[in-house]
């Protein structure tokens, strides 16, 4: 017998790590930047991949729990509806878990996790210098094992409150292979199983001694399980041998075959000898043990190209059984109760009776089915379409893809198999204003020259075939706004369009030399736009089927998307650019560089302002359509296959090629103001993708609440409240005033708004009361005037407003004498300002309150005004000032033509005044002809 390596912990050389504050773990998953735009959210699409479920119990209720990456998921066994999802995420993929009641046990590279209810508890390192591959729960102890190693951790406490600590660890004998799988049979206390991949070896986990060890196999073990008969084990090889196993004599009781590879098996525990066996080719075998023969078979369980079923297991006591692969999907089959009579007996087959799944390749194709983005339709290179709940997991259904009449679908049990799906989706359409009257979906699949259409509401592939005329290939689809037209390019460059309701074919196009890589029609279906590898656009008329137009791009096109509210066509190119034309005028307004490889995937906003695009070189770009610039890219782990904005503009959807799910992204502008600018290629960033549990990623109202103004993320200044305009973007520029229209429009017609609010009729003196009512005694004192205002009365002195202080200011030499040499810019912009400041009535009265005795005044006020002029702020403001001046003071000036600084102020205006005045009118009539040439042309 080969020697056993045992080491025993004691309490003085016990090793644990304890994270319950999950500081450390935060630590190593550090959040990388993300988008200035979108903002991480979530995953959906995912239901569990390779690794085995575990299935628990809490009362009457039975648990399924799922692993996905680097998170798992817990459903409810009666619905398979999702209960919660794991936080935070793991550092590495999860090898195993295993359920005990409200907790669940995962492994991931060398620590093992407690979580309750979702919620990461504890954590405990091994110290294994191997990953942890398989797990065991029993009693108090949590057995993990790497390949060669297994180790024993032990709670302390009944309620499992405080961490497991390391126990001890057991080391195989050399040459007993890689464990497949740990089980504890019933009875045996203080006792694990471990199989490897050559024998069953039985150890004392208290004790650390080998009890038992079989012989030798002759193929590979692949899994292992408990029967509910004592010493009883079920084997299962890699030949498709399976045995009955009698741990305490060492006795094969039964031998079993199915030739293939079973990688799980199950037993039956309602009463019913019954072994369920999966394989690799995703068939599920049933046997009667009593009778040591084969019962039934199910095909296609699961697909055979991910590892078929990874695993298969009966609720106790029921006559249920699950099965779970890696082709995403989970699925419940139960049986029906025997029918019996006095000679035979009769078991009928499982029946499917509900299973949640998603795409097991990554998605093609995306389309947002609602404009408050509830239902998202995906097709995938697994030849299935989906439609994806974004609210409620349990709504996430397939459409089927039974054709009426067929032969094959008549097959029962064989209808929704990979072998009966339709070729692979290379190209799909979406229109929702008939669904629910006819189809109003179109696929194009590969290497076949007709496309399909799918009936929306009712989840299922419709009655028409929409052949090509050319007999080419299928490569671009398109439907009318209306709903009422479909559209198809062919391989051989022409175009057909359907009526959708009744399938007949109604017209065609021809025109390109090559594949027709897009086609769209216009809102009022009056013009066909379509591009190909011929490097042309064509526009033609949709009830004529006249070619129109013809433009020549650069490039071959690749696709093409129009936005109907705009009018704007985008075309993407095979030289990595996209074009961007003008549908009304035929023209390419503008053109967006910056991809470095091809561009996958692209889409309007819902306001056609922006366009999101996706490229081969793993980047997600935002343009500005006004300006053209780049406004935001990032960097993504991988490609970008499909993206697609919702019609609200809230989410932006991804799917990429690695990973089955599809991500979903809020866009942070719709909740909070963000500060956009031109990016360049070398501000690229890794960006933080979502995940399925949310965890580290923004809230649907990022940002809703936030009153700082700053981004967190980005340390970029939004266009918030904090945010102060520059008073003038270039000295080149004419600015205007920031104050109300009616602000300078009152300030030149004050006078007439003074008469029109004059009293008709003066007030009247108030009627002398009855004399009966007068009071007798002494008189009211007659108020003495003010002695300060008599005595600056007598003197002749006045009080120097803030008004004039301002003029004045930076002028004086001795008390109010000024010196214009003194003037500099400052004090003109200081007087401006508080001039800004005061109301059209305070204006006027400051205006009426300037001496005509000190006519050097009036010279200052002018030269202020001019320096504001060509400055070139506030042109309209200064205008209404100037005009409000000389209306008061106009008799003035001209008494006093003489006064040469006077005359020198307002020669000075008037030639500034025209200088500016020319400049604005060659600009304005220089734009209105620009308008008039394009509202012709």
């Amino acid at each position: 017998m080969p020697s056993v390596s045992v080491t025993l912990d004691t309490d003085a050389v016990k090793r644990r790590k304890v994270a319950s504050d999950l500081v450390e773990h935060k630590a190593r998953s550090a959040r990388r930047p993300a988008s200035r735009i979108f903002s991480p959210f979530r995953s959906l699409g995912y239901v569990t991949n390779e690794v085995p479920f575990s299935i628990s119990t809490l009362g009457q209720t039975f648990i399924i729990t799922t692993v996905v990456g680097n998170s798992f998921q817990i459903y409810d066994a009666g619905t398979l509806h999702l209960l919660f999802v794991s936080t935070p995420q793991t550092s590495a993929p999860i090898s195993a878990i295993s359920t005990h009641f409200h907790f669940v046990y995962a492994i991931w590279a060398t620590t093992v996790g407690v979580f309750r209810r979702g919620r990461l508890e504890y954590s405990v390192e091994s110290g294994s210098n191997s990953p942890l591959k398989k797990l065991l729960i029993f009693g108090d102890y949590v057995c993990a094992c790497s390949n060669e190693v297994v180790y024993v951790f032990r709670f302390n406490s009944p309620d499992k409150s405080v961490p497991p600590e390391l126990y001890t660890s057991i080391t195989l004998p050399p040459g007993a292979g890689d464990i497949v799988k740990l089980v504890h049979p019933h009875t045996y206390l203080n006792k694990i199983v471990v199989a490897t991949t050559s024998y069953v070896l039985l150890f004392n986990i208290r004790t650390g001694n080998l009890v038992f060890q079989s012989k030798p196999f002759e193929t590979l073990l692949t899994d292992i399980d408990v029967a509910p008969v004592l010493d009883t084990l079920g084997l299962a090889f890699s030949d498709g041998k399976i045995q009955v196993y009698d741990l305490r004599y060492d006795k094969v009781l039964c031998q079993l075959s199915c030739r293939q590879k079973v990688t799980s098996i199950s037993f039956r525990t309602d009463g019913n000898a019954h072994l369920a066996a999966g394989t690799a080719d995703g068939d599920l075998y049933f046997y009667d043990l009593n009778r040591k023969r084969r019962v039934h078979i199910l095909r296609d369980v699961h697909s055979a190209a991910h590892g078929g079923i990874s695993c298969v297991s009966f609720l106790n006591g029921q006559p249920v059984f699950v099965t779970s692969g890696g082709d995403n999907s989970l699925k419940e089959y139960v049986f029906d109760p025997e029918i019996s009579t006095s000679t035979t007996l009769v078991i009928s087959p499982p029946r499917h009776l509900r299973s949640r799944g998603g795409h097991s390749q990554p998605s093609m194709c995306l389309f947002f089915t609602e404009e408050s983005g509830h239902f998202l339709l995906s097709a995938s290179l697994d030849r299935s379409l989906w439609t994806f709940s974004l609210r409620k997991d349990a709504q996430s259904h397939e459409l089927s893809q039974r054709e009426k009449g067929s032969a094959n679908s008549r097959k029962a049990g064989l209808t929704s198999s990979l072998r009966e799906k339709f070729p692979q989706i290379t190209a799909m359409a979406y229109e929702g204003n008939k669904q629910g009257d006819w189809e109003n979906i179109i696929t194009a699949h590969k290497d076949q020259a007709f496309a399909r259409t799918w009936d929306g509401q009712r989840g299922i592939v419709g009655r028409w075939q929409l052949k090509t005329s050319d007999k080419g290939v299928v490569r671009s689809v398109g439907i009318s706004f209306c709903g009422n037209f479909g559209l198809v390019g062919s391989a051989h460059g022409s175009v057909d369009a359907y009526n959708l309701q009744s399938g007949i074919h109604r017209k065609r196009f021809r025109s390109h030399k090559r594949a027709v890589t897009g086609v769209a029609l216009d809102s009022l279906n009056r013009t066909v736009i379509s591009c190909g590898l011929d490097s042309e656009l064509h526009f033609h008329d949709f009830k004529t089927t006249a070619l129109n137009y013809k433009l020549h791009l650069p490039n071959p096109a690749t696709s093409l998307l129009l936005h109907r509210s705009t009018d704007m066509l985008a075309v993407a190119m095979e030289n990595c650019q996209i074009f961007i034309i003008d549908v009304t005028t035929m023209r390419v307004v503008r053109e967006l560089k910056g991809h470095s490889k091809a561009i996958t995937a692209f889409d309007f906003s819902a306001d056609g302002r922006w366009i999101v695009s996706a490229s081969l070189d793993s980047t997600i770009r935002t343009w500005d359509l006004p300006t053209g610039t780049c406004i935001d890219a990032v960097k993504v782990d991988s490609i970008v296959t499909a993206l697609r904005l919702s019609g609200n503009g809230e989410w932006l959807a991804t799917a990429h090629e690695e990973g089955v799910g599809i991500n979903l992204w809020t866009n942070r502008t719709m909740f909070k103001q963000v500060a956009f600018r031109q990016i360049t290629n070398q501000e690229l960033e890794l960006v933080a993708m979502p995940t399925i549990s949310g965890e580290g990623a923004g809230g649907l109202l990022e940002g809703a609440f936030s009153s700082d103004g700053i981004d967190a993320e980005d340390g970029d200044v939004s266009d918030s409240g904090n945010y102060v305009s520059p008073e003038q973007l270039n000295q080149k520029l004419l600015t205007l005033s920031v104050a109300p229209r009616n602000r300078y429009m009152t300030l030149v017609n004050l006078d007439i708004i003074k008469q029109r609010n004059k009293p008709k009729e003066a007030p009247k003196a108030p009627e002398q009361p009855p004399f009966f009512l007068t009071l007798t005694g002494a008189q009211p004192a007659k108020k003495e005037e003010d002695a300060p205002a008599k005595a600056r009365m007598k003197s002749g002195s006045y009080k120097i407003t803030e008004f004039r202080r301002k003029l004045i200011e930076g002028h004086a030499i001795d008390d109010f004498w000024l010196d214009r040499s003194g003037n500099n810019c400052d004090s003109d912009t200081a007087f401006v300002s508080y001039l800004k400041t005061l109301s059209p009535s305070a204006t006027d009265l400051e205006f009426r309150s300037l001496d005509a005795l000190e006519i050097d005044q009036f010279a200052y006020f002018v030269s202020a005004l001019t320096a504001h002029m060509e400055m070139k702020h506030d042109y309209e403001l200064v205008q209404a000032w100037m005009s409000m001046f000389l209306k008061i003071h106009g008799d003035v000036i001209v008494e006093n033509r003489e006064v040469t600084d006077l005359n020198d102020a307002l020669t000075r205006w008037q030639e500034v005044e025209k200088k500016e005045k020319k400049r604005l009118d060659d600009l304005v009539g220089y734009c209105n002809g620009v308008v008039k040439f394009l509202r012709l042309d």
